[in-house]
């Protein structure tokens, strides 16, 4: 049962064999009980072992090709050993950690390799149980200190470092495309059609792109948005229409508030005011009004200018002397912008290092394919996202976009065959479990209609005895 001797199996047939072994055994047990129904159960006595001999061979298949996935570092590979079906695994994985799987399959490899098969699954037991009896044993010194499963440890962390990723990527590329597909409509389609409509005396909004993610607006909506009142009526507004009437409703809040609630915002979110005065005008000719807006290049160029480090001064109470270049674009910024800038340009810094240390890229393409153009063009959304961040306009976005997007697609041509893997196991699962839905009710169907026609037997024979019973007290018969 060591893995050694396994490692040029081929894993999907050993389970398909597995699967043809529970055939087997519900083949079997069917015909049992019918040749029981029929009283000739004696005859197949020399078959008597087979559905148990078929089940511990599924059962015993199932762990080889188990043992030989972990040769691989296949994450869910120590539940399959104990005896964990795909579909089992699937609907307990909210419970399932990187390092709970790490943990299961170091104990299962220790455990094939010496032949502990008491830490496999019992007849009935839930995963919750299992995982507590496999720390019930570690604590009783039962399973001794592993060393952590290192082909195991390996494909957890490319699977952590790939979900993280997509997860960061995929909110960002949606909500820009989508933020950017209104922006050109309403300035290069909407705005000049209603112009001529009306001959110029009625006329849609510039509007502006802003950072991404770095708005007090955008954040106020989210909060709002946990509320069912907001989503089924103000949410149905159009984008811009509703987002003019949060931000109203910010300023107006604003208002109220104290110096020091005010203060906090404009560190977190960034100053307007600030962004007014040094920002000039957006991409769209439009004079910034949110520090959102504010492309921080031009905020930079600004505060060279003595006269405007002086009204940016005069806005934070403080003397131009005071204030350094650096800090007042950063004050312009906010914190979420700042860390924002410096976590993307972080990230660009280090998938520029991992795209260089592929070498050559005709060749990094021949060896990884999908793998090098997702490299690629995650340095290229690194990039291209610290810039909108910086300087938010349509073709910085647009690279956004589009770069995640390669990024996103890339990656799904990576993983295409864990993917179809994935989805090929839990439709056969759930095949199985139909089938043997169907095979129950087709059984319990079958003996209601054995019933049944028992029943209707045993009626038109208590009939035929009534009606025998009339006729010999007939005296006329």
């Amino acid at each position: 049962m060591g893995g050694d001797g396994l490692r040029y199996l081929k894993p999907d047939e050993l389970e398909r064999l597995a699967d043809r072994m529970d055939d087997l055994d519900t083949a079997t047990g069917d015909a049992f009980a019918r040749a029981s129904t029929l009283q000739v159960r004696t005859l197949m006595s020399s078959l008597q072992e087979m559905p148990t001999w078929a089940r511990n061979t599924g059962q015993d298949l199932r762990r080889r090709a188990a043992i030989a996935r972990l040769q691989t570092g296949d994450p869910f590979a120590g539940l399959a050993w104990a005896g964990f079906s795909p579909l089992e695994i699937s609907a307990n994985g909210d419970k399932l950690d990187p390092m709970l799987l790490i943990w299961l399959n170091t104990v299962a490899d220790w455990a094939a390799q010496n032949d502990h098969n008491q830490y496999a699954r019992k007849p009935g037991e839930s995963l919750d149980d299992y995982i507590k009896r496999l720390e019930a044993a570690a604590l009783g010194k039962l399973i001794p200190q592993l060393a952590p499963h290192e082909a195991t440890v390996a494909k957890v962390l490319e699977v952590i470092g790939d979900v993280k990723g997509v997860a960061v990527t995929a909110p960002v590329v949606f909500s820009q495309s989508v933020s950017l597909g209104r922006l050109l409509m309403n300035n290069h389609l909407w705005q000049p059609l209603f112009h001529k409509i009306t001959g110029g005396r009625w006329t849609v909004q510039t509007r502006s792109a802003t950072a991404p993610g770095t708005t007090l607006g955008n954040f106020t909506r989210k909060l709002f948005e946990r509320s069912s009142l907001y989503r089924d009526y103000v949410a149905r507004l159009p984008e811009y229409m509703e987002m003019d009437q949060v931000n109203r409703l910010v300023n107006g809040g604003r208002a109220l508030m104290g110096l020091r609630v005010n203060q906090f915002i404009d560190l977190t979110f960034g100053n307007n005011k600030l962004a007014e005065v040094l920002g000039g005008t957006t991409h769209s000719g439009q004079a910034v009004k949110t520090a959102g807006q504010a492309n921080l290049l031009k905020v930079w160029a600004s505060t060279a200018d003595p006269n405007k480090l002086k009204a940016a001064a005069d806005i934070l109470n403080k003397t131009p002397e005071e204030l350094s270049r650096l800090g007042t674009v950063a004050r312009t910024a906010g914190a979420l912008r700042v860390t924002g800038i410096v976590g993307s340009a972080g990230s660009t810094v280090y998938s520029a290092a991992n795209v260089i240390s592929q070498g050559n890229p005709v060749e990094a393409f021949k060896r990884n394919g999908a793998g090098y153009v997702a490299d690629v063009a995650e340095l290229g959304f690194n990039a291209s996202l610290t810039a909108a961040m910086v300087a938010p306009n349509p073709v910085t976005i647009g690279a956004t976009v589009v770069t995640g997007a390669v990024y996103l697609g890339a990656k799904a041509v990576e993983h295409w065959d864990d993917i179809k893997a994935g989805a090929k196991k839990a439709a056969e699962a759930f095949n199985r479990g139909v089938e043997k839905a169907g095979e129950l009710v087709d059984a319990g169907l079958k003996k209601a209609g054995d019933a049944i026609d028992s029943g209707l037997k045993a009626v038109g024979d208590g009939l035929n005895k009534v009606g025998n019973a009339l006729k010999s007290l007939n005296p006329f018969g």
